[in-house]
């Protein structure tokens, strides 16, 4: 337990180092500019929103200095003030975060809620189609998410606009109003779709050829041999020994999937991080993007965590 925790603070040490040090090298960021250049920075950048940036940043100071008060800053939860928005970033951040959660959490829990059961079956399953079915889930899978959200939002949004094309919830409902669950999952149907469509063919594909080799070997054959019955068999001789390597591939797919996430966030307008990150990046917004960069790396470093520690409890001979 205490490895894993170590190796994540020095995660986390890392993911802050690298926020604090790339919008620091890359050329034509506002980190390059000081008051004697205002009078070029005021065609891009409002006097206020520059005042704020130098007052949090200290662009003038050593490195080093910044680093420590960079640090400081984040023990206190402040990022910083975007330029776009003129709001504090960890403001942005905590109103955005919670919809980037949603959609992971429910689309990573349906593909596997559905993809391990289904490649448990067809892998020891005798005959039937099982090269069909893993030919369509391989194809499936090289389709890029943003060509699947595209084709899902026009032919289900636009041409017979069944769902809604864009938003987590209508404008004008609140949060007191009877319908605003139903509809928060009405607008959230198409992007869990397609979501879950990118996300279960890895799982999928992942379980049947782990639960395939686990198959074939001398425990279960022994178990067959002893006439167990057949669905003792498959999840706790086959499926049990094989759910850690399963779940050690889930935990790189999960952090997968928030790239995945972002992008249907953009194609959908849903208020997540991904919208956040396109408008700051539009919008060169260097104090957002960079606080976009450190939750999303803790939020990976986190999962990666939980993950861990379950595989962990599942099978104590995992070395950490």
């Amino acid at each position: 337990m205490m490895k894993i925790l170590k190796k994540t603070i020095i995660y986390v040490v890392l993911v802050a180092s690298i926020s604090f040090l790339l919008p620091r090298l890359i050329p034509g960021s506002p980190f390059f500019f000081f008051h004697s250049d205002m009078y070029v920075l005021n065609t891009m950048m409002p006097e206020d929103s520059f005042n704020s940036f130098v007052q949090y940043y200290h662009p003038d100071k050593p490195v080093p200095e910044q680093f420590l008060v960079y640090l400081k800053d984040l023990l206190k939860f402040d990022l910083g003030r975007s330029f776009y928005y003129k709001l504090p970033v960890a403001e942005l951040l905590t109103g955005c975060l919670g919809w980037t959660i949603f959609l992971s959490f429910v689309s990573i829990g349906i593909s596997s809620g559905i993809g391990i059961p289904l490649g448990l079956f067809y892998a020891v399953r005798k005959g039937g189609k099982r090269a069909v079915w893993l030919n369509v889930f391989t194809g499936l899978n090289s389709v890029p998410v943003i060509v699947i959200a595209i084709l899902i939002q026009m032919l289900l949004s636009y041409k017979f606009d069944l769902f809604p094309s864009s938003g987590a919830y209508t404008p004008g409902i609140s949060v007191s109003d009877p319908g605003w669950i139903l509809d928060v999952i009405g607008h959230a149907i198409l992007p869990l779709w397609v979501l879950v469509l990118a996300e279960l063919p890895p799982i999928f594909i992942l379980t049947y050829n782990t639960c395939s080799r686990t198959k074939n070997q001398p425990f279960v054959e022994m178990a067959q041999y002893l006439n167990i019955q057949e669905h003792v068999i498959n999840f706790k001789y086959i499926l049990k020994n094989t759910l850690p390597e399963i779940l050690s591939k889930i935990n790189i797919q999960f952090l997968y999937a928030i790239s995945g996430v972002l992008f249907v966030e953009v194609v959908f307008s849903y208020p997540g991080i991904g919208t956040l990150l396109k408008t700051a990046a539009y919008s060169r917004d260097y104090p957002l993007l960079q606080g976009i960069l450190l939750v999303t790396g803790i939020y990976g470093i986190v999962i990666n965590l939980i993950f861990e520690l379950i595989i962990k409890r599942l099978n104590p001979r995992v070395q950490a």
